[in-house]
């Protein structure tokens, strides 16, 4: 019998019509034949507070932290605010780091990806994003960074039809589950 490949997905922004939720789904539809894909829910997830970081903690956090444990790798779209990361999902990185260097996210497999409507696709958030994954002690690869710049122009009514993205977006993740050693 053949395992089931999980990926969890996360998408960083809020907005239903984010152009990373489209990334992230394009990205999903690209994953092999028979995937089981499922994504946490980031408005569900409260502000970090350590108070409330207990064995009767919220829902939504032990939810989420249930689907990335059980998930063979994740997949993490997002935009550039500011120059960063959107606190949206910083906020819930810092609830899926937790407990510190035994959380749900340690040695797992992460690929992330930016994109913005201009033309550096993301890229200043890169570097926060990886500093953050790493201190999270996830498995990062050694990969082609995923930048999708012009989002509106490659994404039209939120579906890719960028045929050179498209191809990128394919190398990609083809590498990821090489390296990741998850075909």
């Amino acid at each position: 019998m053949t395992k089931i490949l999980k990926i969890a997905g996360i998408c960083g922004s809020l907005r239903e019509g984010a152009y990373s939720r489209s990334l992230l789904a394009a990205m999903a539809d690209l994953l092999p034949e028979g995937t089981e894909f499922d994504s946490v829910d980031l408005a569900s997830i409260p502000l970090y507070n350590q108070d409330m970081d207990t064995a009767n903690g919220p829902e939504a956090v032990f939810k989420s932290r249930s689907l990335i444990a059980e998930s063979d790798a994740v997949l993490i779209t997002l935009p550039e605010f500011n120059h960063g990361i959107p606190g949206v999902l910083k906020n819930a990185l810092d609830w899926l780091s937790r407990p510190a260097f035994t959380s749900c996210f340690t040695n797992k497999p992460v690929l992330f990806a930016t994109i913005a409507p201009g033309p550096l696709g993301g890229v200043r958030a890169q570097a926060q994003m990886r500093e953050t994954l790493s201190c999270m002690l996830c498995k990062m690869l050694p990969l082609p960074e995923i930048a999708v710049t012009f989002a509106a122009q490659k994404f039209p009514n939120g579906k890719l039809e960028d045929e050179a993205t498209t191809k990128h977006l394919q190398t990609v993740i083809s590498s990821f589950l090489d390296q990741a050693d998850l075909r």
